[in-house]
């Protein structure tokens, strides 16, 4: 399969397979700030939705809430949002976002080894690190579990997934070019998949100690592309 194919591959799995509401019927919302007052008021928003969620959870956080821990008034909300599913999207591309930069670092120092055990090692690492940008995030467990349970997340954790796999696709096709295109992407898509699992049993579950379930895990992954010819 040649490059192209492998790219129109890639781009027809992420495009939406259910159609789009009419361009009429949207409301045309300002983009996030990137100067000005607006940034302060924006992140201002961010950093209460982010605080209320980790102390009260998706199903009570209200924007009138939002607005008192903010000490903004709601119209400074509603430029940007529309609901409070708004802005669990946006927290959760946020705390992807983390994740996704935090990888490329990974990668670039050294993520993947050639000896197995140094690989599992270094695998074990970057799950430990995952985690950690979960906890870390304002409200960031609970954004993990939103987008588990809302509809409106589920594209949000799939989008990045595929960035994910993309961003693994181009990384891993290099140092293994004699696997075929289309399978490596699809061992990597299932891989992305899995380390969001790992990320879920980190925060959720208490009955494998951390270090086990990364390195366990790591195990199983790094065998993934082994025999992928």
């Amino acid at each position: 399969m040649s490059s192209d194919s492998v790219k129109s591959l890639r781009t027809t799995r992420g495009a939406r397979t259910r159609a789009e509401p009419p361009a009429s019927k949207e409301r045309l919302r300002p983009a996030p700030p990137k100067s000005g007052r607006g940034v302060l008021t924006y992140e201002k928003l961010m950093l209460a939705a982010g605080e209320l969620l980790g102390e009260v959870g998706f199903e009570r956080l209200t924007t009138n809430a939002i607005c008192a821990r903010a000490a903004l008034t709601p119209p400074a909300l509603y430029r940007y949002f529309d609901d409070k599913y708004e802005i669990l999207a946006e927290l959760g591309r946020r705390l992807l976002k983390r994740q996704y930069e935090a990888y490329a670092i990974w990668l670039f120092e050294g993520g993947v080894k050639s000896d197995p055990e140094e690989q599992i090692e270094n695998l074990a690492r970057w799950f430990a690190i995952a985690a950690r940008i979960v906890e870390e995030e304002p409200g960031g467990v609970w954004t993990l579990r939103a987008m588990r349970a809302l509809p409106n997340m589920s594209e949000v954790r799939l989008e990045s997934q595929r960035l994910f796999t993309n961003q693994m696709f181009e990384y891993y096709k290099r140092i293994l070019p004699d696997v075929d295109p289309e399978l490596l992407w699809h061992r990597l898509r299932i891989r992305a998949e899995f380390g969001f699992v790992v990320d879920e049993m980190a925060i959720e579950q208490t009955e494998i100690p951390r270090d086990v379930l990364f390195r366990e895990a790591a195990r199983i992954l790094s065998r993934s592309l082994s025999d992928a010819r």
